[in-house]
């Protein structure tokens, strides 16, 4: 079982949406749904070294996986093929992080936007997205303070519109 990533990349190559949802399918879960086991993973013709997606068929599979699998694989479908649109305020919401950003990847990349989800970016790493709520009162570690900079709290002013 191998994930033919050179070959299905090769087939969608040219057209923003397939390439974000060919990687949607290399990159999620090891490769899972791109292996060339797969049924919906086919060869356009016998003595072909290319590998496509049939969209349709992989739509028609969705009843054995998981709901969170389900919903992820709904939005690679519907970038891959106009046949199969979704409701994205139902789909998105039932992702886990890692399918989530993803996704987020690749709806940059369908919109023209490559650079966000090219096959040498790696897939995100959840353990260094910084959770939302309160920032941090320290000092942040990626921008070393200037000496003449107050510590964070300390001797800071606020201004309310232009500085006279």
């Amino acid at each position: 079982m191998t994930v033919p990533a050179q070959e299905l990349r090769a087939w969608a190559k040219s057209d923003h949406p397939t390439e974000a949802a060919v990687e949607l399918l290399i990159r999620a879960k090891g490769g899972r749904f791109a292996r060339d086991t797969q049924p919906w993973i086919e060869r356009p013709w016998p003595t072909s070294s290319l590998c496509c997606v049939d969209w349709d068929r992989l739509h028609d599979e969705l009843g054995v996986f998981s709901g969170g699998e389900r919903r992820f694989l709904n939005i690679a479908i519907s970038m891959g093929s106009s046949k199969h649109p979704v409701d994205l305020s139902n789909d998105l919401t039932g992702l886990d992080d890692e399918l989530l950003l993803l996704v987020l990847a690749a709806t940059a990349h369908a919109a023209g936007r490559p650079r966000l989800l090219a096959p040498a970016t790696p897939v995100p790493d959840r353990t260094n997205v910084m959770p939302l709520g309160r920032p941090s009162s320290q000092h942040h570690p990626a921008r070393p303070r200037l000496e003449d900079e107050p510590a964070a709290g300390h001797g800071v002013q606020r201004h309310e519109g232009p500085i006279p």
